[in-house]
Order: C-alpha cells, then sequence, then structure tokens
C-alpha cells in the first residue's frame, strides 16, 4: 500500500526523498519526477566532476532529461543535489551551474519544474527561492522526517547508503560450513548417477525448476531446509540455463518459468526464439514490469545464499542479484553487484552483459513503465 505524505515545505519534501529512492543519495543528483501533484519515480545518478565543462554538463542533463521522459505521464519535477561541499566555501548553494543548465532545458522540453533543492553537508536550500548564504539548517529536514513518521510515513533510510545496499551479511561459521559442504557435495555428484536419487530423497527435488524457483519465493524456508535449499539453488544456478529460468520465474510468475524453459530447450536444438515471449527479458524489453514483491523476496534468498558460500562460487548469485537490482531500476545498486561477480569471474558472459548496459545507462523498458497505481511506497504530494 502506498503512502500519500503531504509535502508543506520543501524540508517535507526532503525528508522523504530517501524513501523515494530507497537509500540516502551521496554526491548524486535526484531527479523527483512528478505526475500532476504526486511523485510517481525517483531517478538517482552520480554527481559530474565539480570542474566538468559545459559539454559535460549539457550531456549530463540530456541523459537525465531523457531518463525522465521515459515515464508516462510525467509533467513536472525537482531536482535535488546531494554533496559533501559546503555553503561556506561558495557563501551559497553549491552546484549551481548544474542545476541552472539542468533547470534550463527541462523547462524547453516542457516540463515544470516545481523546485530546485541542494543538501549540503553544512545545510540545504532552494535554487529557485530566497536562500541564506549559509544554507538552513539540515535539523529542519531531520525534525520533517520525525513528524512524518509519527503520521504513519514510512521510515526514510538514512543511515542507508547506495554502498550498504551492496554488501552481504556476515553468517555465522556453522551455517557457512553446512551450506558450504553440501554445495561441494552436490558438485562432487554432477555427473554422477548418484545425483538424482540425492536431490530427490534429500533435497525433496523432482527435477521442476520452475517449482522450486518459485517456492523459494512464496513459502521459503527456515533452518536446516533453508540451508539445503541455499545449497542447492547455488549448485543449479551454475548452469546459465537454469539461471535465467530462475530469474523469469521470478520476476514473473511459473507461466513465464515455463515458457523460458520451453524457450531454452528450443534454442539448445537450434530453433530460431527470436519470437518466443520473454526472449528478449534479460535485456529489459519486450516484457510488462516484474512484481517487486517476488524481486525483494528473490534478492533476500539469493544474499543469503551468498552469505554462506565460497568466492569462486558466487559470481551467478551476485550477477543475480546485480540483475534483480536493475530489474527493480537500481542501477547504481546493480553496477556494485556486478562489479564483484567480475571481480571474481571477469569472464562471466551475464555479468558483463550487465556491465555493458549499466555503462551506457541502459535500464529495463519497464522500470519506466509506472502506471498510477504502481506508485512506490511512500509518494509525496504538493
Amino acid at each position: 500500500m502506498t503512502t500519500i505524505i503531504q509535502a508543506h515545505d520543501a524540508s517535507d519534501f526532503l525528508a522523504l526523498v530517501p524513501t523515494l529512492a530507497g537509500f540516502q543519495p551521496h554526491e548524486s543528483i535526484v531527479l523527483v519526477a512528478f505526475r500532476g501533484n504526486r511523485t510517481c519515480g525517483a531517478l538517482r545518478i552520480d554527481l559530474p566532476p565539480e570542474d566538468a565543462p559545459a559539454s559535460v554538463r549539457k550531456s549530463f542533463a540530456t541523459t537525465m532529461l531523457g531518463m525522465v521522459c521515459k515515464i508516462p505521464g510525467v509533467d513536472a519535477m525537482v531536482p535535488v543535489i546531494y554533496t559533501d561541499d559546503t555553503f561556506e566555501r561558495y557563501s551559497g548553494l553549491p552546484r549551481r551551474a548544474l542545476v541552472t543548465n539542468l533547470t534550463t532545458r527541462a523547462r524547453y522540453h516542457g516540463f515544470l519544474v516545481r523546485d530546485a533543492l541542494c543538501v549540503a553537508s553544512d545545510g540545504w536550500g532552494s535554487y529557485l527561492g530566497d536562500c541564506p548564504r549559509g544554507g538552513l539548517p539540515l535539523d529542519l529536514i531531520t525534525q520533517a522526517a520525525a513528524r512524518q513518521n509519527r503520521s504513519g510515513a514510512p521510515e526514510p533510510p538514512a543511515r542507508t547508503l547506495v554502498n550498504d545496499q551492496a554488501t552481504l551479511e556476515v553468517a555465522d561459521e556453522g551455517s557457512r560450513e553446512e551450506v558450504s559442504r553440501r554445495f561441494r557435495e552436490l558438485e562432487l555428484l554432477r555427473e554422477s548417477a548418484e545425483l538424482a536419487p540425492v536431490l530427490y530423497w534429500e533435497y525433496g527435488f523432482d527435477g521442476d525448476i520452475v517449482a522450486f524457483a518459485d517456492d523459494l519465493v512464496t513459502a521459503p524456508a527456515t533452518g536446516v531446509e533453508a540451508e539445503k535449499d541455499a545449497a542447492l539453488l547455488a549448485y543449479l544456478v551454475q548452469s546459465p540455463a537454469v539461471r535465467d529460468i530462475f530469474l523469469i520465474t521470478w520476476g514473473w510468475g511459473t507461466s513465464a518459468g515455463d515458457e523460458c524453459a520451453l524457450t531454452q530447450r528450443m534454442f539448445t536444438a537450434g530453433e530460431d526464439i527470436s519470437a518466443m515471449p520473454g526472449a528478449g527479458a534479460l535485456g529489459g524489453w519486450d516484457m510488462p514490469r516484474p512484481e517487486p514483491e517476488r524481486i525483494r523476496r528473490a534478492l533476500a534468498v539469493l544474499k543469503h545464499a551468498a552469505a554462506r558460500l565460497s568466492q569462486s562460487t558466487n559470481p551467478p548469485l551476485l550477477t543475480m542479484i546485480g540483475w534483480l537490482h536493475w530489474a527493480l531500476g537500481a542501477g547504481s545498486i546493480a553496477g556494485m553487484w556486478i562489479q564483484q561477480a567480475q571481480a571474481i569471474d571477469p569472464d562471466y558472459g551475464l555479468a558483463d552483459l550487465l556491465n555493458t548496459m549499466l555503462r551506457t545507462g541502459h535500464l529495463p523498458d519497464w522500470a519506466f513503465d509506472v502506471p498510477p497505481e504502481a506508485l512506490p511506497e511512500a509518494a509525496i504530494e504538493q
């Protein structure tokens, strides 16, 4: 359910931006998109160097506006700069040239710029309104967040930086040893006739990959059974074809997973799969928006497994985590997981594909398909 927060002033607005972004932005610009008087999305990109030439600032603005234009019905925006720089250094707002370039081009393309804000290390303020040279106190944002929490708004991830979302938990030693042992045992049986009986009798796996993938996000196990599932998952997704079936099932359900399995069989047989439903899904094309809650549950399952296995085992798991974040439109977080996968195996195929797309700023088409009923967890209404 979406919580709608009335933003009465800029401090109210800034208190909710981390919730819209999913983390506390840092050295970033967040472009908050509006459909009418209500937010419908937030795009984040790293700030360019302060001394970037005009051509870079122009390219930066063009890229951000191009991404916003992909969201249906967007007619207004608020850019927010997050920087460690200070008002004191400039006797005013940092990064003014960058924001002026962006807002000028936005208005030229027909967007209403509702405001343009800066959160620096020593204060905050508006580029479009009266702002003291030293900025306004950051405590005003903190106080606004506290008021929103009391009124039922989601608590903003004030201490959650983007880097924090690309870190695995530290699992206890016993759990790591158990999952790793089970994985090694399955690997030793990979070419053995004993594998199928072990999978069936010890793991309850009858070969139905789609059903297992679905169970992981609809009826996740606990305790020892969760450790078995973690080892089995890691074992199965060492195969790229099986890995893809997991991703499609998690994103779009069992029917899509079955279609993916059929597509894999056709591809293996040398048949043309270009017209098959979902053939472009891994590249972000030709599919509706995946179900966010299924993806979040899948992320939890993958992170649980990856935290309990050796690095050499993890490129498929880390890449899958990256792909799922990318599927949610979180390119910054996705890129960090992909970097971890490539640090272990620079030649891992899906990681290389995702890295290429992320370097060019490509997000899946469905990331911009935000219908009115698909609002984020919290939205701002002005």
